[in-house]
């Protein structure tokens, strides 16, 4: 019969089969460890090997909770936003403020700095850095095209989002993603020349590209760079 227990926020099930060879353990989920023993393996010593690698197991859980993570990346201690609103300051405690629109992230020392928890914590730090860039910079650099190359929109929005980086509704309403501000600035150029020129062709037909192309000639190069990440 098949034994079953809780240990911290494990659950944690044993199982025997006759041609098992040796005790081996696997981490299913989040919250599920599986033990797998020869059939005449003691249920105490399968226990006691678990035991003794406990702490190792639960790292592996960090590992891969932060590859899961949607979005997530390693942060240094020496990350900083474009326009330098986000300040990385090692403390005794962690917490996030936001005063005059630089937001202040705090870390206690004594924490791996790269651990789930405080990269975490730094991502949303992160994303309220970007939301008081975008609002301050892409607002104002669309705005600034548009009156550059005679466009017109009605209002602009600004989201996070996962992958698409710009949109123009049918009643010229321009959504930005903040997470542009994380591209060099050629490349948020070309996205914004690229939303505006939707104000006027609603689709991307070849006369859609050569109205991009003659407001930004190396568009083709931007784009590509964009798809890819860099």
């Amino acid at each position: 019969m098949n034994k079953k227990e809780i240990i911290e926020d494990f659950q944690v099930e044993y199982k025997k089969y006759t041609f098992s060879k040796s005790i081996k353990v696997t981490l299913k989920n989040d919250n599920l460890i599986l033990v797998t023993m020869p059939y005449f393996c003691p249920y105490k010593t399968a226990r006691e090997f678990l035991i003794k690698n406990f702490e190792k197991i639960k790292s592996f859980k960090d590992i891969e909770n932060f590859k899961n993570t949607k979005g997530a990346k390693k942060y240094s201690p020496n990350f900083t936003t474009k326009f330098d609103t986000l300040k990385i300051i090692p403390s005794n405690e962690l917490k996030t403020i936001t005063k005059r629109n630089i937001v202040y992230f705090y870390y206690n020392k004594e924490d791996d700095f790269y651990s789930l928890k405080v990269q975490n914590e730094l991502k949303s730090a992160h994303l309220k850095a970007l939301r008081i860039e975008a609002g301050s910079y892409l607002t104002s650099r669309l705005d600034f095209l548009a009156k550059k190359y005679n466009f017109s929109y009605r209002k602009v929005f600004l989201k996070n989002q996962k992958t698409r980086f710009g949109s123009c509704s049918f009643c010229n309403n321009i959504n930005l993603n903040i997470n542009l501000l994380n591209y060099d600035f050629d490349i948020i150029d070309y996205v914004l020349v690229h939303e505006l020129v939707h104000t006027k062709i609603k689709n991307h037909s070849k006369a859609f590209w050569l109205e991009v192309e003659k407001y930004c000639p190396n568009y083709k190069e931007l784009r590509k760079k964009l798809k890819n990440g860099s």
